[in-house]
């Protein structure tokens, strides 16, 4: 049994289909972990935020997916726990967390990622997909400006490097337009400015911490451009070949 499930698991890998260009646009939801390093304030209840995706990808008549990937989401959770406050500027913050409220590490979150996966074909109208990525993450916030439901706001402008993977399914439903659902792990490394001081850390440290996202969307996704599985191993006039 298991020889015929990997079997099977190999053929769908190898089951070639058109060469194509794609671009998929979708949103969803994303929760995240609790941030590391000097970022005391640290939620233990997750919360779950907006989430966007854009994709570019390129796929080969052999199954092999790569292009350029885009998310965008909130990074917050609530804190039973209740931390001492900090001066933001003209704002005196008395106390974080431990009130119900949101703790905002950044309100837009961005992953720029190169991505590679491998895809499986089950039928000519459904594949799945499996595989890693890494580019830059940026932190973009407005820590002076706190809605009603935020206990402590995060700083602007941190950004570093990206990394994780992901996995999905995308299925046709008509010539040229397939839906997709697709689950992102992305694990951030902010780093700010030197001016930018961690809150209620004493002696003075630059911020900076690390943090798990799963952006979860669902969404579409258009063929630009499509060459038939006919021509693998054929020759373009520019004599390219198609593989």
């Amino acid at each position: 049994m298991k020889r015929l499930v990997v079997l099977s698991i190999l053929l769908l890998a190898y089951n070639a289909q058109a060469q194509k260009v794609s671009l998929a646009v979708g949103v969803g939801g994303a929760v995240n972990g609790t941030p590391t390093d000097n970022m005391v304030y640290k939620g233990d209840q997750s919360l779950l935020n907006y989430a966007t995706i854009a994709k570019l990808s390129y796929t080969t008549v052999t199954n092999w997916q790569y292009g350029i990937v885009g998310h965008m989401h909130e990074l917050s959770s609530k804190s039973s726990k209740k931390y001492e406050g900090f001066p933001n500027r003209h704002l005196r913050i008395d106390s974080v967390g431990g009130d119900g409220k949101k703790l905002v590490y950044a309100k837009y979150t961005v992953a720029a990622c190169a991505f590679f996966n491998r895809n499986f074909q089950l039928n000519p109208k459904t594949a799945i997909y499996l595989g890693v990525a890494g580019g830059w993450g940026f932190a973009r916030n407005n820590s002076l400006y706190y809605e009603e439901n935020e206990s402590y706001n995060g700083a602007d402008g941190g950004n570093g490097l990206c990394m994780g993977g992901q996995l999905g399914i995308n299925s046709a439903i008509t010539d040229g337009v397939s839906f997709f659902f697709d689950v992102s792990a992305r694990y951030y490394n902010f780093k700010y400015d030197k001016e930018v001081e961690a809150p209620a850390v004493r002696p003075y440290e630059r911020l900076e911490y690390s943090i798990l996202a799963v952006p979860i969307t669902i969404g579409l996704n258009f063929e630009l451009f499509t060459v038939p599985e006919s021509t693998r191993n054929t020759f373009n006039v520019r004599k390219r070949k198609y593989n």
